[in-house]
């Protein structure tokens, strides 16, 4: 059976086993690391938009809907229920984050060892499980569900960046107004001083 995704994560899925840095990504959709950052913590997206994305990276959409999932299937049969191997998806986020090790097992209040056994776990116990959401300061929803955007410090960060696209581009455009303007205004002034100059060399003209 058909299941919803998170189409940010499943993009950066597909990009990273296609071997497609993100910066790469931007280049070739034309916009900035930000916004395809932006774009990649989306959990939905206009079909307009996947189709310029599968087309940048010589995909179909139907393929990209039907990409190997990064979870682990509970049965051999064909569309049964999936679920998240926990240890991987921990792996995953410290890599992500850039954590470091020794300092999370602390927070953890284990020591590495036994944090490195959680690795190997496929599922955790409801305990374990909201003991490493607080460690990483994440609810366990986000942890269970890869990318989805459930915590507002999360969306807030998204329409941040957002913005300040915005911004920025808002601001070049004033910066190359006032280049604009001064560029007229020194035109108007020499422009005045010719005039000047003009009527001065017709009142010697009219004097003589």
């Amino acid at each position: 059976m058909s299941r919803l995704i998170h189409m940010g994560q499943r993009l950066k899925q597909i990009l990273k086993q296609k071997k497609i840095k993100i910066v790469d990504f931007a280049d070739l959709a034309g916009f900035t690391n930000q916004i395809a950052h932006y774009h990649l913590r989306k959990s939905d997206m206009k079909r307009s938009t996947l189709e310029k994305f599968c087309e940048l990276i010589n995909i179909t959409p139907e393929e990209f809907y039907e990409w190997n999932s990064v979870t682990v299937s509970s049965g051999d049969k064909a569309g049964e229920h999936t679920i998240l191997h926990h240890g991987s998806r921990l792996m995953e986020l410290i890599g992500e984050r850039g954590l470091n090790k020794t300092r999370l097992a602390k927070r953890l209040g284990m020591s590495r060892r036994t944090m490195y056994n959680l690795f190997e776990k496929e599922l955790f116990g409801t305990e374990e499980l909201e003991r490493v959401a607080r460690a990483l300061e994440m609810t366990t929803a986000g942890f269970l569900y890869p990318g989805a955007l459930d915590d507002a410090r999360q969306a807030d960060n998204d329409e941040m960046l957002a913005m300040r696209e915005k911004y920025y581009k808002l601001l070049e455009e004033h910066n190359q107004l006032l280049k604009n303007y001064s560029s007229l205004k020194e035109g108007l002034e020499l422009a005045k001083k010719d005039i000047i100059q003009l009527r001065k060399q017709v009142r010697s003209k009219k004097g003589s």
